[in-house]
């Protein structure tokens, strides 16, 4: 009889007891600012690493979709625009930018005027989007806007694409 109330006793308690252990701390990882010889640049080498890390993130842009061949290399840049480099569009090039049905290279023109360059994949990510939404070809068969939403991680000017709607 007693083996029997030790058998289901012990089991019971030993499920109480690791039920109420906590998780063990996650081990900091070492910094090279922890050194007592850390120097002002080994500082400033591990807070870029955590500013890439941050640039990271994916977000969302909404915006007109262009033909990125001519996005600001072959149409000019009205006297308002003050870039330098491709980065900053006139809202009067999108419309000398305007989508064919023949596109293989797509930008984002946001409504501030930026214009974000998609990657390779981006680029196809498009152009199988234009082949299932019957509503993309039709606007670009009639030379219409195509307001699209984008998901992905901005490096420079180039867009790295997750996702188009």
């Amino acid at each position: 009889m007693k083996c029997s109330i030790y058998s289901i006793a012990v089991p019971i308690l030993a499920a109480v007891g690791f039920a109420q252990d906590t998780p063990p701390a996650q081990p900091k990882q070492p910094t090279e600012s922890t050194s007592p010889a850390a120097t002002p640049t080994q500082d400033k080498k591990s807070s870029q690493s955590a500013d890439r890390l941050q640039e990271m993130k994916t977000q969302t842009y909404s915006g007109t979709l262009v033909d990125a061949s001519c996005a600001g290399s072959a149409a000019p840049a009205p006297p308002a625009a003050t870039s330098s480099a491709d980065r900053t569009v006139g809202s009067g090039t999108a419309s000398g930018c305007s989508l064919s049905a023949a596109a293989t290279q797509f930008a984002l023109q946001t409504k501030d005027g930026q214009t974000m360059r998609f990657d390779d994949v981006g680029n196809t990510r498009v152009q199988e989007a234009m082949k299932t939404h019957k509503k993309w070809s039709d606007s670009v068969s009639a030379n219409k806007p195509l307001r699209v939403k984008v998901s992905g991680v901005l490096n420079g000017d180039k867009l790295t694409v997750m996702s188009v709607n």
